[in-house]
């Protein structure tokens, strides 16, 4: 399983980037493939929401809104998912 380091330092994005609150898509989208990542390998997301700061309500959003984008088969993703060996 890989680190938050290992990821951001694979996708070039610096960890406070990463764990921040930026709504911005460089930064937003990263982050919830990130929380999808580590969901889908049985991390819980009261337990992400505690590592990211956030309510496990918002992870929940996230993964959900990754999950729609693998599903829709959106390409501007895929090369977070190609990190994570996500195919």
């Amino acid at each position: 399983m890989y680190t938050i380091e290992e990821y951001c330092k694979k996708i070039n994005i610096p960890v406070s980037d990463l764990r921040g609150r930026s709504r911005k898509h460089k930064f937003s989208t990263p982050r919830q493939i990130y929380w999808y990542y580590l969901f889908t390998n049985k991390t819980g997301t009261v337990s992400i929401g505690k590592d990211f700061d956030r309510k496990h309500s918002t992870i929940i959003h996230g993964i959900n809104t990754i999950r729609g984008l693998i599903e829709i088969g959106d390409k501007t993703i895929n090369p977070y998912l190609e990190v994570l060996d996500i195919f």
